[in-house]
């Protein structure tokens, strides 16, 4: 992947050849993100620490967690991006953007199973936020449209993930149960990637859909299923 980000950069920032330019671009993206897949839940229990000195409950969790986390519901997301890209004579578009994203996705809880009880009817939802710094080469083609410019683009997209948090809050009619800890997850979510991206001038409305690619629950002892997270974005972009 570093072989082939130099590569492109390498071909962005050569001399440009007669009819073709260089744009540079910032972009700033909200929109939202969930799992799909077999291994993804759209309802879910909080399961509470059993009572130490209970000899018949057994957990190797130390905290309050989410049975699956895994939301199938849209959670609100952002991100930040930096974009370069080539634009041919012709109307080819082809680049890359880097940038920083939060992918978060939801599950709502409607159980939450204490210490010493089968479980406990409740309502609230829990969070699984996701952070990462993406890659995401791409190419196109450019249509003019009367006043304005509009990019069709595709490619693939890798996210470096740093970190997955688990953040939930459910509450019955005797208590309220709250989650907060850190999952395992992959060293990379390997996604492909649309565009639709519209300007005039310099400002631009970005369109995007990202589909997962990357199992997020393969090396999970004792799971079943899969999940893979999908996210749809809407950004605004300023060309420089």
């Amino acid at each position: 992947m570093k072989l082939f980000t130099l590569l492109v950069f390498s071909l962005l920032t050569a001399c440009p050849g007669y009819g073709q330019s260089t744009e540079y671009s910032l972009h700033l993206t909200s929109g939202f993100a969930a799992y799909r897949g077999s291994g993804a839940a759209g309802d879910g229990s909080v399961i509470v620490v059993p009572d130490p000195l209970d000899e018949f409950l057994i957990s190797d969790r130390e905290e309050p967690y989410t049975e699956n986390p895994y939301g199938t519901t849209l959670g609100l997301s952002y991100g930040l991006a930096a974009q370069v890209q080539r634009v041919t004579a012709k109307g080819s578009v082809w680049g890359l953007q880097t940038g920083y994203e939060v992918l978060s996705s939801r599950t709502r809880i409607h159980n939450v199973f204490d210490q010493h009880d089968f479980g406990t009817s409740s309502t609230g939802y829990t969070s699984l936020v996701n952070h990462g710094i993406t890659t995401h080469p791409f190419f196109g083609h450019r249509f003019a449209v009367k006043n304005t410019q509009v990019d069709l683009t595709a490619g693939p997209e890798v996210s470096f993930l740093l970190r997955s948090h688990e953040e939930g809050k459910a509450k019955s009619d005797f208590s309220t149960y709250s989650t907060s800890l850190n999952h395992g997850h992959p060293d990379l979510d390997v996604r492909a990637r649309v565009n639709l991206t519209t300007y005039y001038k310099h400002i631009g409305l970005a369109l995007g859909y990202s589909h997962g690619l990357t199992n997020y629950r393969k090396n999970q002892a004792g799971v079943v299923g899969e999940a893979y997270l999908q996210a749809f974005w809407l950004g605004l972009t300023y060309r420089l």
